[in-house]
Formats: C-alpha cells, sequence, structure tokens
C-alpha cells in the first residue's frame, strides 16, 4: 500500500543474527520503496553464528546467489 501511495520505507534490525538480517535484506531488495536499512545487528556479535549468508565488507552488505537465503550451516557451538 506504501509503494501505491509512494511512500519510501525503511526496514531495520535490533539484535538479529545474520539469518534474520539476510531475509530481511532479500525482502528490501525486492521492494523499490524500501529506500533506507539498517543491517548492522550481526556486527555487534561477538562470533559469526552462520555460515553463509549475507556478508559485509567495511559498510557494504552483500546478499548470495545460492538458493533461498545462502545458509550453508549453523555454528554448532551456538546449538543448545
Amino acid at each position: 500500500m506504501a509503494e501505491t501511495f509512494g511512500i519510501p520505507c525503511m526496514v531495520g534490525s535490533m539484535i538479529e543474527t545474520k539469518l534474520g538480517i539476510t531475509a530481511a535484506a532479500h525482502f528490501a531488495a525486492s521492494q523499490p520503496n524500501i529506500t533506507r536499512y539498517d543491517f548492522d545487528a550481526p556486527l555487534m556479535l561477538s562470533d559469526d553464528t552462520i555460515y553463509g549468508g549475507a556478508q559485509y565488507t567495511q559498510n557494504i552488505m552483500t546478499l548470495p546467489d545460492e538458493p533461498g537465503l545462502g545458509v550453508k550451516t549453523i555454528n554448532k557451538a551456538y546449538i543448545l
């Protein structure tokens, strides 16, 4: 509805791991009216819990070309 009325939108994060951020980034990239995003939450974690998914190089985020979210596995040290 926002796109219909020309309203720009933002997608952000709070404390998600790279799994949630990768999904949110795919969604944001698919919507032309999402013009702002805040996907830095995984950078605040002490360890990377996900292998694959979105990748960060300084202030640039890239999304994987693999099917789905491109997540290969979860770091087993974080499975309870």
